[in-house]
């Protein structure tokens, strides 16, 4: 025998379909959105942190490069001064104010320390790539210790110039300008041969190679960082 639903039953089963249908996609839409925020939010903090890291790895190369004059200065000071070498008047005021060279690294740190007041720090999901984020920042502390080392022992050869030869300044600051240009004469006969100034140049050519390798070295991490994160988003 057939037995037959009442009509009202078949449309509140159906109704009742309509509405889980409806809850469902509702649910799914409104996922779907957080998703696309989630995704949206984490491709800003990749392409901001990106900037950040560019602006750090101008600033390295530009730091490496005055080191590099710098300890070109320092050798090649101290084989004049031991005799090694003769320099020409130019070159002599030239290496004596390169000598002086040091730098300040002033990292850019406002997003990761905005990622960490805000506790989204999430936002980067590779465990691998944030924990290598994290570690980069932390070695910027080793360019504070040698910008004080750097820039004590220039304080302690410029002061050392000053006591042996007369000083004339150049206010242009151009890239290749001279700042500090020490009377070569006066170099020449008063700290030639100076155990002082061959001991402390040789100090600040250690200090310039260490820096010259920890920039290299910050150098490729940042580059490697900037490619994680372009690959990631």
């Amino acid at each position: 025998m057939e037995v037959h639903k009442p009509k009202f039953v078949k449309g509140l089963i159906a109704e009742i379909f309509v509405i889980v249908i409806g809850i469902s996609l509702a649910v799914l839409a409104e996922r779907m959105v957080e998703h696309f925020q989630h995704r949206k939010e984490a491709k800003g903090v990749a392409s901001r942190m990106v900037a950040e890291l560019r602006r750090d790895s101008a600033d390295l190369h530009f730091n490496m490069i005055h080191h590099q004059l710098g300890y070109a200065a320092d050798s090649l000071l101290t084989d004049w001064s031991r005799g090694l070498i003769e320099l020409e008047d130019d070159s002599l005021k030239l290496y004596a104010g390169r000598s002086l060279n040091f730098t300040f690294f002033a990292s850019n740190t406002a997003e990761i320390e905005a990622l960490k007041g805000s506790g989204k720090l999430y936002l980067i999901e590779d465990e691998e790539l944030l924990s290598t984020i994290l570690k980069h920042y932390d070695r910027y502390a080793d360019f504070d210790l040698f910008t004080s080392l750097g820039q004590k022992l220039s304080q302690r050869i410029s002061d050392l110039y000053k006591e042996h030869a007369s000083l004339k300044t150049n206010m242009n600051f151009t890239a290749d300008a001279l700042v500090y240009e020490f009377n070569a004469e006066d170099l020449r006969k008063n700290l030639r041969g100076n155990r002082m100034l061959e001991n402390l140049l040789q100090e600040k050519r250690v200090m310039d190679a260490f820096v010259i390798q920890r920039s290299r070295t910050a150098l490729k991490r940042t580059e490697k960082i900037i490619a994680q994160l372009q690959g990631k988003h």
